[in-house]
């Protein structure tokens, strides 16, 4: 058992933001001390939420290793995006691992083991209090299915050995880590924290003179959320793009009716791609292709699901819409499906993919605008967090939505855990 030079675990705390793509731990001890990001794999601050599990090794996997360990097609059972596992029926159904069922209680556990692991090296110190970062909504329109995810991830981390557990909102956590640098004058100020698995507003009145405010209830106006974010992007440009390579649109058995959808649908969701390597699934998938009118599109698509590739396509997918992010146009190697198939992406087709994501973001923005009685032109400040905010149309959507404010958009995969730490600092150790 590890021995930490210094014991007073009263005097330090943690905010951890556990993210459907990516996590951060950031460790506050006392008043005086900056509050410092964790090195979570090698010199990186943030880790991909994934997991391996060898199937030769009880030694469990983590991050950049777990992904390395999958692609290069090591054999166990890879697993990423399960935060959105919470509140969900998967949560009592499980999974299985190496032949034996396992709850999710178990594997989320060991993520969050593991996080607390390395504060607590980096710490050289027991860490027992946190804050943990949480969305508005865990699960859309079902209040009773939201708390039983925050009850869920609570009892979590308390298994993971934390004594004291309080979560906040993550888009207010990112308010607190920028409130810390811009000064005395109030600011309205909206975030927009869209990460991978939700897309979270808020409307909150912020100054560097609040931040050793004990309660911040008055100066947060208003909270709005959805479930969809970068997952959801992924999935939409996969199906514009990719899924009509390998059958998606092609005809289909005797009367030409159209190929069913749903093995591309389940490809292209995070969340289902491992329910697709059962051997039920691979069967059935067989007999529906048996009856394909495009057998050279349709075999792609068996092929990645016999060789459970499909989290190696989604990869591809991910980095490609990070890629038009950045550029107009861009190319997705699928030479590990077939040689030389490549496909050609431009910025214009994705962002045509993402109208219904696009959509239903809006419209959540402007009901938080809605409930904190403000007009858009009051809003002086949209802090943009999480990985979504880099994509070019919704910097547009911000824009257009906000046209008098200024927009900050650095630190976004950091500033929640950054602004958590914030936040426990001021509760457990007296910041105020």
């Amino acid at each position: 058992m590890k021995t930490f030079k210094r014991q007073e675990s009263n005097e330090i705390a943690c905010g951890i933001d556990f993210g459907t793509s990516n996590t951060t731990v950031a460790i506050a001890q006392g008043n005086d001390d900056p509050i410092t990001l964790v090195p979570v794999e090698d010199e990186h601050l943030t880790i991909p939420s994934t997991i391996f599990f060898p199937t030769d090794s009880p030694t469990v996997v983590f991050g950049r290793k777990a992904i390395t360990a999958h692609i290069a097609r090591e054999d166990g059972r890879f697993m990423r995006s399960f935060k959105r596992v919470l509140g969900t029926s998967l949560m009592k159904e499980g999974t299985y691992i190496s032949g034996r069922k396992t709850n999710f209680e178990n594997i989320i556990g060991h993520f969050i083991e593991d996080i607390k692991r390395k504060a607590e090296l980096s710490a050289d110190s027991e860490i027992n209090n946190v804050v943990a970062g949480r969305p508005v909504y865990f699960v859309d329109g079902n209040d009773k299915a939201d708390k039983e995810a925050e009850a869920q991830l609570d009892a979590i981390f308390a298994a993971a050995g934390f004594k004291n557990i309080r979560f906040q909102y993550e888009p207010i956590a990112a308010a607190f880590a920028h409130e810390l640098t811009m000064g005395d004058t109030e600011r309205l100020a909206v975030v927009m924290d869209i990460g991978g698995g939700t897309s979270d507003f808020t409307v909150m009145r912020l100054s560097e003179r609040y931040i050793k405010k004990h309660d911040r209830q008055e100066d947060i106006l208003s909270n709005a959320g959805i479930r969809m974010g970068g997952n959801d992007f992924d999935r939409a440009l996969s199906m514009k793009c990719l899924m009509p390579l390998l059958g998606l649109g092609s005809l289909w058995g005797c009367k030409g009716l159209g190929f069913p959808i749903t093995p591309f649908f389940d490809l292209s969701e995070l969340s289902k791609i491992q329910s697709m390597y059962t051997q039920k699934y691979k069967r059935d998938l067989r007999q529906l292709i048996g009856q394909s009118n495009d057998k050279v599109l349709t075999n792609r698509l068996l092929s990645i699901v016999e060789e459970e590739q499909g989290h190696t396509l989604m990869s591809i997918v991910e980095e490609a819409k990070i890629r038009l992010s950045a550029c107009e146009q861009t190319t997705a190697d699928l030479s590990f499906i077939e040689a030389d198939l490549q496909v050609r992406l431009d910025r214009a087709k994705f962002e045509d993919s993402l109208h219904g994501c696009i959509e239903s973001i809006q419209k959540t923005i402007n009901a938080c605008i809605v409930m904190a009685g403000i007009k858009t032109d009051e809003v002086a400040l949209v802090i943009l967090t999480g990985g979504g905010t880099a994509i070019p149309l919704i910097q547009q959507i911000t824009r257009r939505t906000f046209p008098h404010a200024e927009i900050s958009d650095g630190n976004r995969l950091s500033s929640v855990g950054f602004g958590l730490a914030c936040d426990a600092r001021r509760y457990y150790l007296g910041d105020n």
